[in-house]
């Protein structure tokens, strides 16, 4: 089953007593210091590292798409873009491009490699193909779509994901510090509540897993299809124990089906290069209950134990520096928090000849890593950044990743070229729509990226007339877009004068350019004459 669980409260992990496999482990502590309005912050976390700069990315229309987008929250743009309405005699006309999801701003696709589902060990797998179908990778429709495969797609030997049971896998599970554990989640009193069940995975709390239960039930997966160049799947995960929410250490039986949460993840992949996928994943709750910011596993990453693939021991930071897991954990599993230079780590053979990593948008370079292995415990190796956020009543969270696949200096240099390359994203709020000029105009929004931007420039008609520096407070933005780096100081706002411009339309822009010279449009808006 699961390893390396999230502790909720300092929840540790125990075995589980149900049939069907072995236990989940370990987990991340969560940090009671976390502002729960803002999501959190990115601590140290910083640029890509050497990654070179990908020039000027341009207009927002030419980021890249990254499938249907959609809104999330209260942090998208209220503004339209559009036309500038009539124009007076002798005015060139001037057009506005409409706002766009900010979300769908990324690395520019290199082609769509196409879907194949099988068929195999009772399983059905969908696969999506890189352009040259040289990598592929693989979800599980029947384990609520986590990733079971990622490996090179002439041989099923390669797959460096451990895809053991519902439990495993590159997966999404969230938590909930005041439903922590069975005794006390039922009233979300585990906060201040003693009660306790023991330290055993079996007695946790609320906690949706993508990909099933502890009794092996699959999560369901609601779609999947393809979505722009992505593999899109959408998932009502189940409660990892049937019985979170009894008022006492009752245990049932396992029962034909299990729990689903009114919660659904949605996953999407998508390659970036022939060896490198983004994974972007949101959380999006139809519950009437808040649950308040701890650690998450946004997603955690298990790797191949050299069952059915390579055995992939070596966990490596960004620099190549092996991180020794080294700190006890319960039942014979052993872990460590760590900070890598970059925003990623892998897996790797013992040689550093193949392996996969995972690297995190946000600009996060804290991680937790577990192993386990015999006599002690079951023989694992896992992986996650120590992302923290809480889910609102209705409300969504959103978060994107990369694997990689290769050996040491392949990842190394992948990610660092992604992530080199991945341009600012974000909107402006106002002016919400096309306006009148007048002696001077409120121009604010919000800007994000996997380093911290400081200023935003204001154009008028292609010439910079301000520039506005990234400052202003902003949690609800990073409680959609949880520890980007800067969160949750991620606003801008400002003054702009636009006096004297005399009768003609003009061309308000709002550009965004990061330290590797990536470039946004954030919005665009028609000014016309009072």
């Amino acid at each position: 089953m699961r390893y390396g669980f999230v502790w909720a409260l300092v929840l540790a992990a125990c075995s589980s007593t149900s049939s069907g496999g072995s236990p989940r482990s370990g987990g991340v502590t969560a940090d009671s210091g976390v502002d729960a309005s803002s999501g959190g912050t990115a601590g140290t976390a910083g640029s890509a590292g050497t990654a070179g700069s990908a020039g000027t990315a341009g207009s927002a229309g030419t980021a890249g798409s990254a499938g249907t987008g959609g809104t999330a929250g209260s942090a998208g743009s209220s503004g339209s873009g559009g036309g500038g309405g009539s124009v007076p005699d002798g005015c060139a006309p001037v057009t506005a491009k409409a706002d766009v999801d900010p979300w769908t701003l990324r690395l520019p696709s290199p082609g769509f490699g196409g879907i194949e589902t099988k068929t195999s060990g009772g399983h059905t797998d969908v696969f999506l193909k890189s352009p040259t179908n040289l990598t592929r990778i693989g979800s599980r429709l029947d384990w609520g779509g986590t990733v079971v495969f990622f490996g090179l797609s002439a041989n099923a030997g390669s797959n460096v994901i451990d895809a053991n049971d519902t439990g495993r896998e590159l997966q999404i599970a969230i938590y909930d510090p005041t439903r922590a554990r069975q005794p006390c989640a039922w009233n979300a009193s585990c906060a201040s509540s003693s009660a306790s069940c023991g330290n055993s995975i079996t007695f946790l709390g609320w906690n949706p897993v993508q990909g099933g239960d502890e009794c092996n039930h699959g999560a369901k997966v609601l779609s999947h299809g393809q979505s722009g160049d992505a593999l899109e799947v959408v998932v009502q995960p189940l409660q990892w124990n049937p019985d979170w929410d009894k008022k006492d250490c009752t245990q049932s039986s396992c029962g034909a089906n299990g729990v689903p949460v009114n919660v659904q993840y949605r996953m999407r992949f998508r390659f970036v290069s022939e060896h490198v996928v983004e994974v972007d994943t949101e959380v999006s709750s139809q519950e009437t209950i808040n649950h308040p910011v701890t650690g998450q596993e946004f997603p955690t990453l298990y790797v191949s134990n050299g069952k059915g693939g390579p055995d992939l021991p070596l966990l490596l930071n960004s620099a190549g520096q092996t991180v020794s897991l080294s700190t006890p954990g319960n039942d014979g599993f052993f872990y460590d928090n760590f900070t890598s230079p970059g925003p990623w780590v892998t897996w790797q053979d013992s040689g550093k000849t193949y392996g996969v990593a995972i690297a995190m948008d946000q600009g996060v370079n804290k991680f937790q890593g577990w192993r386990g292995g015999p006599p002690s415990a079951p023989y694992f190796h896992n992986v996650r950044a120590q992302m923290q956020f809480g889910l609102s009543a209705g409300k969504a969270v959103r978060g994107l990743s990369y694997l990689a696949l290769g050996n040491y200096g392949t990842v190394k240099s992948e990610l660092e070229t992604a992530l080199g390359k991945r341009p600012p994203f974000g909107v402006v709020d106002a002016p919400a729509k096309d306006t009148a000029t007048g002696q001077s105009l409120k121009v604010a929004g919000w800007v994000l990226d996997t380093q911290k931007i400081d200023t935003v420039s204001v154009e008028l008609d292609g010439t910079v007339v301000k520039t506005l520096p990234v400052n202003v407070q902003r949690p609800d933005v990073c409680a959609v877009y949880p520890m980007y780096t800067g969160c949750p100081a991620v606003g801008y706002s400002g003054d702009v004068a636009v006096g004297n411009l005399g009768g003609c339309p003009h061309l308000l822009r709002v550009v965004a350019k990061d330290g590797d010279g990536n470039q946004s449009v954030l919005g665009e808006r028609v000014l016309t004459a009072q």
